[in-house]
């Protein structure tokens, strides 16, 4: 079982594994979509924004009342 690794480059969503070249998307889902068909069996890392190992954004701070 494989653990494949997709992460947001400017606007590009890459998909890489250890036996796979790295594949590029336009979407989150066209990503997860190909993932699933070709490596069903493989978990899938998201790193970076939106992804588990992702920065989450701060929100702005809202004066106490």
């Amino acid at each position: 079982m494989t653990t494949l690794t997709m992460r947001l480059v400017r606007g590009d969503f890459i998909v890489t594994g250890p036996d796979i070249a790295p594949m590029k998307f336009k979407s989150r889902r066209e990503a997860k979509d190909w993932c699933t068909v070709y490596h069903p069996a493989s978990s899938i890392t998201e790193i970076g924004p939106g992804g588990k190992g992702g920065a989450a954004k701060k929100s702005p701070e809202r004066p106490s009342r």
